[in-house]
């Protein structure tokens, strides 16, 4: 059986010493092996090129393959192959709401007070064209949401996908990193102008702790200044495993530096998502989905 499941990664009890991360890329081997039943590739985490290209790292349903390559048209290992890294999780977990707006609307109401009237686009790794009016850098969201409130006006919600992640290093010499350390940079001046944060926060905010966040924020924040008023509201949601303790903590730290947290920052985990989609799902379709979202991500 160990062979089967497959080579595990020897350090990621150094890497994450919560132990989430050596769980997590056992239950991936073991999905593999056991519910796949196909060969792995360096760790058991990982499809071998063959399968991946047949698309066994997404849910076989809704198009969800087919959504990935008109996306990505080229191969990508950590996309296509890498069972355990997140790039593909968004697409599992929300094209599936493109083919049932109605019911996307109950789910995401449960997290945003009942306030949605309707959901009117769902798109997956969505960056804003002309990138340079918002925070002039390649920040994406995971999911891209367009709503429309019970008064009628139009909001967003900015979604990052999580799975083991933590934080991640600066990189010397990076795009990034100038513009970090260039104050009259964009990041800077959507912070002031959006107005979200308490004062003497940004030293905070710009450390690896909390700058992926804090840049989600502030490409959602831009987008809706720049919009003249097309968009009033824009909420970052976060999700990720209730395993993921890291992110647990730095959710609840990062909600303290904002000014006021209506539906501005949404932390919220797998399991609390899944079961909102359980108890609210429309059909049998949905459910056989939620049950391979259950059994692919959620580690006992």
């Amino acid at each position: 059986m160990e062979s089967k499941i497959g080579p595990q990664y020897s350090k990621d009890r150094i890497t994450d010493k919560t132990g989430f991360l050596e769980k997590a890329r056992l239950h991936q081997s073991k999905y593999r092996a056991e519910v796949l039943n196909v060969d792995c590739d360096t760790y058991g985490n990982y499809l071998i090129t063959e399968d991946a290209n047949k698309g066994l790292n997404f849910y076989a349903d809704f198009y969800i393959f087919q959504e990935v390559k008109k996306r990505y048209k080229n191969y990508s290992k950590p996309l296509y192959a890498n069972l355990l890294r997140s790039e593909h999780i968004g697409f599992n977990l929300f094209i599936p709401f493109k083919h049932d707006l109605e019911y996307a609307k109950i789910v995401f109401n449960h997290f945003m007070d009942n306030t949605i009237k309707s959901i009117d686009t769902i798109q997956i790794e969505y960056a804003p064209e002309n990138a340079e009016k918002y925070l002039n850098d390649k920040t994406s969201f995971d999911t891209y949401i367009e709503y429309t409130n019970l008064n009628n006006e139009r909001g967003i919600i900015g979604i990052e996908v999580k799975y083991t992640e933590h934080e991640y290093a600066l990189k010397s010499g990076s795009k990034q990193e100038k513009d970090i350390l260039n104050k009259e940079s964009r990041y800077y001046q959507v912070t002031e102008e959006s107005n979200i944060y308490k004062n003497d926060v940004i030293d905070t905010l710009i450390t690896d702790l909390f700058r992926q966040v804090w840049r989600n924020q502030i490409l959602g924040e831009s987008i809706v200044l720049e919009s003249n008023n097309d968009f009033k509201h824009f909420s970052s949601l976060t999700i990720f495993p209730e395993g993921n303790t890291h992110f647990v903590e730095v959710s609840e730290k990062y909600k303290e530096m904002l000014i006021n947290n209506e539906r501005k920052f949404i932390a919220l985990t797998y399991e609390d998502f899944l079961n909102v989609c359980k108890k609210n799902a429309p059909n049998e379709r949905y459910s056989k989905w939620i049950n391979y979202l259950t059994n692919r991500y959620i580690v006992k």
